[in-house]
């Protein structure tokens, strides 16, 4: 799990049992409720019903920064690959 989802999932716990000890102490009193939707629905971070699709150039582009972040990669392992060799 990312550290978002973790973070979410924590929001969702301590939400559900505040309102559930609210309801054992206050009784009828209690204004609290439980959610309707999950947090990850509410924030639009997870929408299973819409799905977004990037265009073609999108796609290249990414595809094209995705290659030259490792070849990046690669180059600065070299040289740090060659500095250990001369140490």
């Amino acid at each position: 799990m990312r550290d978002g989802e973790m973070w979410i999932m924590g929001r969702y716990v301590l939400s559900a049992v505040s309102v559930a000890v609210e309801h054992c102490l206050a009784g009828k009193k209690a204004k609290s409720e439980y959610l309707e939707k999950p947090f990850m629905q509410l924030t639009g971070l997870q929408n299973q019903e819409e799905e977004i699709l990037l265009s073609e150039e999108e796609i290249q582009r990414q595809t094209e920064q995705l290659f030259l972040r490792l070849q990046i990669m690669g180059t600065n392992y070299k040289n740090n690959k060659q500095k250990g060799d001369r140490a």
